[in-house]
């Protein structure tokens, strides 16, 4: 078995329980893609019709406003699902964008091709309700951090979810997902740098 569907065949036996059978059942059907950076896996106005997991890289949900500004709304990494699932299940036009942020490696499955797997495995019926559901929970985490944090802890939680992506993304990309412009996270990340440098020092004066 290729590498990149070890990593799925992985994810869906530990992570989602799969059985190895029902595995087996749904590799004919996923199909290896690579995408450079800036390409997109799904575009705005386009019904989206697949199911993707990413094996490497990093892709983002985003639209544009009436101020032509792009605002991220997801960030997606590996051993993760990548989608836009309301324009997949319902086969709608979809209202984002979904863009490769650096060189990414994906394999991807047409909504088709799920939709059988459902009616042929209860097991697989099972994760189609796992990912409805991660898709929900994602998007209640993404409005409550939104309407209930601050910047500041925004972006905390951002580094404890995501520590690696500081030095993997531009950092306007972050400002974006955090809901603020680009100084303000740079004020932050600032302050936080001179707390840390505080402690750092007290901690060195009491020993």
């Amino acid at each position: 078995m290729e590498l990149e569907f070890v990593a799925l065949a992985n994810y869906l036996e530990n992570h989602l329980k799969l059985s190895k059978e029902d595995v087996a059942l749904s590799l004919p059907y996923w199909k290896k893609f690579s995408y450079k950076k800036g390409e997109y896996f799904n575009q705005y106005g386009n019904v989206c019709q697949h199911l993707g997991f990413i094996v490497s890289g990093i892709f983002r949900t985003y639209y544009i406003d009436d101020n032509l500004k792009e605002n991220t709304v997801f960030i997606y990494t590996p051993n993760e699902f990548v989608t836009a699932f309301r324009s997949m299940v319902q086969r709608i036009p979809c209202i984002y964008y979904v863009q490769a942020l650096v060189p990414s490696y994906i394999v991807s499955i047409h909504i088709n091709d799920l939709e059988s797997l459902y009616s042929k495995s209860k097991g697989w019926e099972r994760v189609g309700r796992a990912i409805a559901e991660d898709a929900f929970y994602k998007l209640l985490n993404r409005m409550e951090n939104l309407v209930f944090l601050n910047a500041e802890d925004r972006y905390k939680q951002f580094l404890e979810n995501f520590p690696d992506l500081p030095d993997l993304i531009p950092q306007y990309h972050i400002a974006s997902f955090l809901g603020i412009e680009n100084p303000s996270l740079s004020r932050i990340k600032n302050r936080l740098k001179t707390v840390g440098t505080k402690v750092a020092n007290g901690d060195q004066e009491e020993n």
